[in-house]
């Protein structure tokens, strides 16, 4: 089932099969009523795009109908089309003084009468876009929500917005402010499929809906994309060393990290949602936490309701860190279990050799100039990669030994020459693990 509600049209009248007939041929969704007091009935029970009245079923010219639906909290507003008899033109200025839409003599050509509604369905759609990136605002985005809520099984919600652009729009402009804008708009775009759903709700905050199981997969992608077209929206000075100076209040200056983006996510089934504005703060607040990491990143909350139970095993990616330096290692382990990874620290190159052996980590974090009994770092590396059975283990490097070619002879994945910023060294990290993000497991 499509995450994108099918139009829906009501139609007054007392002879509809014909005039229904095309209606459905079009592929609305169609529903009739006898009279105005069944029409209304309706009408509190679905949110009708249009509705088709015959005026002979209205009374009062229509103006009484149009003063209901006008008084209704609806937004968008139906859009309301009387049929009048082509013997009572007069009465066509009265519906649309009374608040009518349109007014169409009737009898009419099917086709004719389809092309009508279709040019209405299509121009309200078009009232409720954003001028900078063409896509449905926050009003149709609500729609489509509560929509999924009531009469979709499958659906995943993403919220996504950019990071530090008040900074980039002071240092570069808001112009290119908008074009880097309307360049997530685009990686957002790229990533759609079928029966997906994209709206702009305000300025830098985009709304994706889609199918559960590829929720987290198309946030990765989004991050991979993003990040690769958004150097080039700096100086290349700036791209280069990876920071803009922000000048703030009496001359004070900062460093503050390109723009990124963070995306939260939920799902249907994941909580007990009763509304479009319960599944928003969810994925804000989820938002919110994809903020307090480093660069381009996403968090779920797949795995946060499922580690409530306490039968669940630890899904937590397992990073091992070898670092002689007990100080260094203490702030190593604090520092990456707070950004979610499952953390243990080895002290010499023997003692995390029997920690892979019996805790199997995902990443190892090793100094290679540590040695113990003749058995030094170097050697540790060189031991892993050589073992078949831990050879995909991802191996960092961390030395003040200058021949970056030792480090990757001896199977670093990943070589980082002494001193490092522990900002870079973790946004690395995470690069390196985003294959096994695809596996749905939260950091």
């Amino acid at each position: 089932m499509t995450v994108q509600p099918p139009t829906k049209v009501l139609v007054i009248s007392s002879d509809k099969e014909d005039l229904v007939l095309h209606l459905y041929e079009t592929g609305f969704n169609v529903e009739t009523a006898s009279n105005v007091s069944e029409a209304e009935r309706l009408i509190q029970e679905t949110k009708f795009d249009l509705i088709l009245v015959l005026s002979e079923l209205a009374g009062d010219h229509g103006v009484g109908f149009c003063n209901y639906i006008r008084s209704l909290q609806i937004s968008p507003r139906p859009i309301i089309v009387f049929l009048i008899d082509e013997n009572k033109p007069e009465e066509k200025i009265e519906v649309l003084r009374a608040g009518a839409d349109d007014a169409v003599s009737y009898p009419i050509s099917s086709k004719e009468l389809m092309f009508r509604v279709m040019a209405h369905i299509r121009r309200r759609q078009e009232t409720h876009v954003t001028l900078l990136t063409g896509l449905p605002d926050a009003v149709m985005a609500n729609n489509v929500l509560e929509y999924c809520l009531k009469e979709v099984n499958d659906w995943a919600v993403l919220s996504v917005d950019l990071d530090n652009l008040r900074i980039y729009n002071e240092a570069y402009g808001h112009k290119r402010g908008d074009q880097m804008i309307q360049a997530l708009a685009a990686v957002l775009r790229s990533v759609l499929v079928e029966d997906d759903f994209l709206s702009h709700r305000d300025s830098d905050d985009f709304l994706l809906i889609t199918k559960s199981d590829r929720a987290e997969s198309i946030a990765e992608e989004i991050c991979r994309r993003f990040d690769f077209i958004a150097p080039r929206f700096y100086t290349q000075k700036d791209a280069g060393r990876g920071y803009v100076v922000a000048v703030g209040p009496k001359g004070i200056r900062r460093r503050v990290p390109l723009i990124s983006i963070s995306i939260g996510i939920t799902a249907k089934g994941r909580r007990n949602f009763s509304s479009a504005v319960e599944v928003l703060q969810v994925v804000r607040d989820m938002r919110y936490l994809a903020k307090s990491k480093n660069g381009s990143d996403w968090v779920s909350d797949r795995l946060r309701l499922a580690t409530s139970e306490s039968t669940q095993a630890d899904k937590r990616i397992k990073i091992l860190v070898v670092e002689p330096d007990a100080s260094m290692s203490l702030l190593l382990r604090d520092t990456l279990e707070m950004e979610g990874y499952s953390v243990e620290v080895a002290h010499s190159p023997q003692e995390g050799w029997e920690l892979i052996h019996s805790w199997r980590p995902e990443l190892i974090l090793l100094e290679t100039e540590v040695e113990a009994n003749g058995f030094d770092g170097w050697d540790l590396s060189r031991k892993i990669k050589q073992d078949s059975s831990y050879a995909g283990i991802w191996l960092v490097m961390s030395t003040k030994n200058p021949d970056h070619s030792k480090a990757l002879e001896c199977g670093a994945d990943l070589y980082l020459p002494k001193p490092f910023e522990l900002n870079i060294l973790f946004t690395e990290i995470r690069y390196l693990l985003r294959a096994r993000l695809r596996s749905k497991i939260l950091l």
